[in-house]
C-alpha cells in the first residue's frame, strides 16, 4: 500500500509547476550544472516516494507498468528506484532526465516512441536510435548505468572536469565530475540548461538547507564561508573574497545549519595569480607561491596592473615553490621559424607535437608563437605530446576503435560497447599507426 500523499509537497509542487520558468530559475552556469553529491545521493527517495511524486504530478507514468530488465512486470516508480539503487545514482536525477528527454513525467498520453526512448540513451542526432536499447526499462537502466560508469571511468570519455571545450559554439570548462558526465550524455548546452531548469524547479534545496554556491556567515562572528559541493570552504583572506564577491551577498545562518557541512579547502587565489608582498612578486600555482624576478616578469610580458598587492597573512596557506626562470611558466605553443615544428613549452621543457591532429585536438584555443631555432634550442627536450584522455582513434589498417585513457590506447572491439558508452561515431579521429603507438596499449574496454 502506498504512503498517503504529502499535501505540503503537493502544494509546493503545484505552485512550482504553475510559476513562469524565468521567475524560478536563477543564473545557469554551463561550467557547473549540479554537484557531485547531488548526482550520487541515491537515498533521496524510496520507491513509494517516487510513486507519490508521479501521482502528484499526475502524468501517465503514475499508472504505467512494463517488463523490467529482470523479466518482471513493474510500475515505472519501481523501475526508476531499482536502477537508482543498482548504480548508486540519485533517483531524482532519473526523474529529471525522463522529463528533459521526452516529457514523460508530466505528459498525459505519451507515444510508444516516447516510452521506448524515455531517457534518450543511444539516440544519436546524426543516425537515429540504436534499436537494441529500445524500451522504457532498458532506457532507465542504461541511463543510470551510463552516469555511474562515467564517474568510475572519467578518463575514457570526451568531456572531463577541468578541461577546456567548445560546446554549442561556447567555451565550457566543466568544474566537477557531475557536470562532465552530463556533457558526455548530452553534448550541447541547451539540453543541459533544460535539465538544470527542471532540477531547480523540482528538487532545489528545501528551506533550512543552504543552496550550493551560497556565501554565509554566523551572526556576530567573523569569517565568511562558501558552500560548495556539500562542504563549507573558508575565506582566510578578505582580498580573495573581494576579487569575486560582495559582502551584501553574504547570508546569515545559524551554527547548526553551518555545522551540517564538512569543512573543505580554503578558498584561495585563482591559479596563476600574480601577487606582490612588499618588493617581492610571486605567481600562485597549485597552492605554491613561486618567486618571479622583475626581469623575468618583463620578459614574460605580464602587465603590472595584473599584480595584486597582498599581505603575508593572505598567502599564509601557500607553500614555497621553485623560482620561475622561464618566460613560459603556464605553458605555450611555440613554432620553430625554420623547421615549422610546433612544441608545447612549459617551464624549461619543450615537448614536440608530432602530428597536426594532436595539435588540433589538444589545443583548439591556443595561439602559436613563432620563435627562432636558437631560442628553442635553449629548452630541454621532453617526450612527445600525446592525445588527451577521452579521444577516440582508429587507423586505416584496422576496423578497431580505441579510446585514450591514462595516456594508453584502449581497444573497443564491440559496436555494442561503443554505443552503450554513448560515444559518437563521427568523433573518431583517423591517425597513422605510428601516431597511435605514441601511447602504450591499455586494457580492452568491455561492459
Amino acid at each position: 500500500m502506498l504512503k498517503p500523499i504529502n499535501f505540503l509537497l503537493l502544494f509546493i509542487l503545484t505552485i512550482t509547476l504553475l510559476l513562469p520558468l524565468k521567475t524560478r530559475a536563477s543564473y545557469f552556469n554551463p561550467d557547473y550544472i549540479i554537484s557531485d553529491s547531488e548526482l550520487t545521493d541515491f537515498q533521496t527517495m524510496d520507491q513509494l516516494e517516487i510513486q507519490n511524486f508521479l501521482e502528484i504530478v499526475d502524468g501517465a507514468l503514475k499508472n504505467y507498468s512494463t517488463t523490467d530488465i529482470d523479466g518482471q512486470k513493474k510500475l515505472a516508480s519501481e523501475i526508476i528506484y531499482r536502477a537508482s539503487q543498482d548504480y548508486k545514482i540519485n533517483p531524482q536525477i532519473l526523474i529529471t532526465l525522463l522529463q528533459k528527454e521526452k516529457g514523460l513525467i508530466t505528459k498525459k498520453n505519451p507515444t510508444d516512441d516516447e516510452y521506448n526512448w524515455a531517457t534518450g540513451f543511444a539516440c544519436y542526432d546524426h543516425r537515429g536510435p540504436v534499436k537494441r536499447f529500445r524500451g522504457f526499462a532498458v532506457q532507465v537502466d542504461r541511463a543510470a548505468w551510463r552516469l555511474n560508469y562515467f564517474l568510475e571511468h572519467p578518463w575514457e570519455f570526451t568531456y572531463r572536469a577541468g578541461q577546456i571545450y567548445r560546446i554549442s559554439w561556447q567555451k565550457v570548462v566543466p568544474q566537477n565530475l557531475a557536470t562532465a558526465a552530463f556533457y558526455n550524455y548530452t553534448p550541447h548546452i541547451q539540453g543541459n540548461k533544460l535539465f538544470w531548469q527542471l532540477w531547480q524547479d523540482w528538487f532545489a534545496p528545501e528551506a533550512g538547507i543552504i543552496p550550493d554556491g551560497s556565501l554565509v556567515r554566523i551572526k556576530d562572528e567573523n569569517g565568511v564561508w562558501l558552500i560548495q559541493n556539500n562542504k563549507r570552504r573558508p575565506f582566510h583572506s578578505a582580498t580573495v573574497f573581494l576579487m569575486n564577491h560582495r559582502f551584501k551577498d553574504v547570508k546569515i545562518v545559524n551554527q547548526g545549519e553551518l555545522e551540517n557541512y564538512e569543512i573543505g579547502e580554503v578558498v584561495g587565489f585563482p591559479n596563476y595569480s600574480l601577487i606582490s608582498v612588499g618588493e617581492e612578486i610571486f605567481m600562485l600555482t597549485n597552492q605554491e607561491k613561486r618567486p618571479i624576478s622583475y626581469k623575468m616578469f618583463r620578459a614574460i610580458g605580464f602587465n603590472p596592473e595584473e599584480i595584486i598587492e597582498v599581505v603575508e597573512d593572505d598567502i599564509i596557506s601557500y607553500r614555497d615553490g621553485e623560482r620561475i626562470d622561464s618566460p613560459y611558466p603556464t605553458g605555450v605553443l611555440l613554432q620553430d621559424e625554420d623547421s615549422k615544428g610546433v612544441y608545447y613549452v612549459k617551464g624549461r621543457v619543450k615537448q614536440p607535437i608530432v602530428d597536426v591532429t594532436i595539435l588540433n585536438n589538444n589545443f583548439p584555443y591556443n595561439n602559436i608563437i613563432k620563435i627562432s631555432s636558437t631560442e628553442l634550442d635553449s629548452f630541454e627536450i621532453g617526450s612527445p605530446i600525446k592525445f588527451r584522455d577521452g579521444t577516440l582513434l582508429k587507423t586505416s589498417n584496422s576496423p578497431s576503435v580505441y579510446v585514450i585513457g591514462h595516456e594508453e590506447y584502449c581497444p573497443i572491439f564491440s559496436a555494442e560497447t561503443f554505443d552503450a558508452l554513448g560515444y559518437q561515431w563521427d568523433a573518431i579521429i583517423n591517425v597513422p599507426e605510428d601516431i597511435l603507438h605514441l601511447h602504450p596499449q591499455g586494457e580492452i574496454i568491455k561492459i
